[in-house]
C-alpha cells in the first residue's frame, strides 16, 4: 500500500489538478509542472484500477461528441495552407487543455476531496482578484490583469464564477467552508472589477447573476432583498464613479469607441475569410497570418491577433466543419445538464451549464475564449468538479 494507496494517490492527483488551476495564470510553466505530474499520475492510476475503473456515464456522452468535434476539426489542421502549424495548434488547443477535465473525471470520486479542490482555487481566485485591483489603484496600470498578463482572461473568469459563487451560496448542498470561500471569491471579485474595468464582465455578471439566483430567490424573501441590495449598491458604486460611468455607457458607442470598433472591423474581416474558405476555413492557428497579408481593413490599426468572438473566429479558422463540431461537443454539455438539472434541480449540474455556457458563449462573444489555455483549463476543472459531485 504505502504512497501508492490508491486514496493517497487520489489525494496526490487532486493536489496537483489543484494547484495547476491556482497556478496556470500566476506562473505557465509551474502550471504546466503540476499539470503533467497530475497527468502521469493519473495515467497510473487508471493503469492500476484497469480492471475494476468506474467510467461515469457523462464521460462516456462527452467523449463521444468530443472525438466527434476532433473528427471535424482535423481537417482545418490537415488540409488546409500550412500542416506545420495547423497539426501543433490542432494539439495545442483542442487536445492539451482537456485531460484535466479526465484527470478528474476517472480519478477523484472522494466528496470532501472534491469540496476541498475547490474551496482553495477560490481564494487562490480572490487573491487574484485583489492583485488586480492594486494594479489599477496603485498607478500601475489603467486596467488590472491580476496574476496573469491578459486583462481579458480575468475578466472572461469572473464572468464564469459569479453566477457559480451566487449558486453556492444560495443552495445548501455545499459545505459551509465552500460557501465561505465562494463569499470571499465573490467580496474580492468586487474590487477586482473595479480594477480591471472590463465592460463586458460588468454587463455580463448583471445579466447572468439574476438569472441563475431566480430560482432559488423566488423561494426565499430573504434572499430577494439580499441580491437586490447587493446588485443595488455595485450599481451606486460604479455610478458614483463618472469615468466609470463613462466607460460603462461607451458600451454602445460604435462611432467613436476604438475598442469596438477594432472588434467590428475584425468580425468583417473573419466573415470575408469565411466567405472565401467556408467549408474548413483559413487553417488552425493560420488566422493572424492570413489576416495580416490580406484580410486586414485599413481601419483596424491595432493588428488584433484575434477576432475578439469565439464563433466570427472560427469560421474564418476552421469553417462551417469545424464550427459544427465545437457546437456539438459544447452543446451537448449544456443539453446533459439542463436536462439533469430539470429533472432533479441539482446545483452541481447548474454550475456546469453556467461554466460551459458563460465562458464559451457569453463571454465567448467578445474574447476569443477558447484560445485561452489558462481560462480553458479552469473552465474543465470546474466542469468536471461539478459533474463529479452530481455523480457522487
Amino acid at each position: 500500500m504505502g504512497v501508492l494507496s490508491s486514496v493517497r494517490l487520489e489525494s496526490w492527483i487532486a493536489i496537483m489538478i489543484t494547484l495547476m488551476a491556482c497556478f496556470t495564470r500566476l506562473s505557465m510553466a509551474a502550471g504546466q509542472v503540476f499539470y503533467v505530474i497530475a497527468i502521469l499520475l493519473s495515467i497510473f492510476y487508471i493503469w492500476k484500477h484497469r480492471h475494476d475503473l468506474y467510467v461515469p456515464s457523462y464521460v462516456k456522452k462527452y467523449s463521444k461528441t468530443f472525438a466527434l468535434m476532433l473528427l471535424l476539426l482535423l481537417p482545418s489542421a490537415v488540409l488546409t495552407n500550412n500542416i506545420a502549424v495547423g497539426l501543433p495548434e490542432f494539439i495545442n488547443v483542442w487536445l492539451w487543455r482537456i485531460p484535466v477535465f479526465f484527470v478528474i473525471a476517472l480519478c477523484i470520486r472522494d466528496k470532501k476531496t472534491l469540496f476541498t479542490m475547490l474551496a482553495v482555487f477560490f481564494v487562490d481566485f480572490g487573491i487574484d482578484n485583489l492583485v488586480a485591483f492594486y494594479q489599477h489603484v496603485s498607478g500601475m496600470t489603467d486596467r488590472g490583469w491580476g496574476f496573469g498578463s491578459s486583462v481579458l482572461t480575468i475578466s472572461g473568469l469572473m464572468v464564469m464564477l459569479v453566477p457559480i459563487f451566487c449558486v453556492i451560496l444560495l443552495d445548501s448542498a455545499f459545505p459551509s467552508y465552500v460557501k465561505a470561500s465562494a463569499l470571499w471569491a465573490l467580496g474580492c471579485v468586487g474590487f477586482g472589477m473595479y480594477g480591471n474595468q472590463s465592460r463586458g464582465s460588468w454587463l455580463f455578471n448583471m445579466i447572468m447573476v439574476p438569472i441563475v439566483s431566480l430560482p432559488y430567490i423566488l423561494k426565499r424573501f430573504g434572499c430577494v432583498v439580499a441580491v437586490l441590495a447587493t446588485l443595488g449598491g455595485i450599481v451606486w458604486g460604479f455610478s458614483t464613479q463618472p469615468q466609470y460611468v463613462a466607460r460603462f455607457e461607451s458600451i454602445t458607442n460604435t462611432t467613436t469607441d476604438g475598442s469596438n470598433l477594432g472588434r467590428f472591423d475584425v468580425w468583417t474581416s473573419s466573415i470575408n475569410m469565411f466567405k472565401d474558405h467556408p467549408v474548413t476555413g483559413v487553417g488552425i492557428g493560420q488566422w493572424r497570418t492570413i489576416y495580416e497579408a490580406s484580410y486586414r481593413l485599413p481601419t483596424e490599426n491595432q493588428h488584433l491577433y484575434h477576432a475578439h468572438n469565439n464563433f466570427i473566429q472560427l469560421l474564418g479558422e476552421v469553417g462551417l466543419l469545424g464550427l459544427l463540431g465545437v457546437l456539438i461537443f459544447y452543446g451537448s454539455i449544456i443539453v446533459d445538464n439542463f436536462v439533469v438539472w430539470f429533472k432533479k434541480r441539482d446545483p452541481y449540474s447548474l454550475c456546469a451549464m453556467i461554466a460551459v455556457i458563460c465562458y464559451v458563449f457569453v463571454f465567448g462573444q467578445v474574447e476569443y475564449t477558447l484560445d485561452n489555455s489558462s481560462g480553458m483549463r479552469i473552465m474543465y476543472f470546474m466542469l468536471a468538479t461539478m459533474l463529479q459531485l452530481r455523480d457522487n
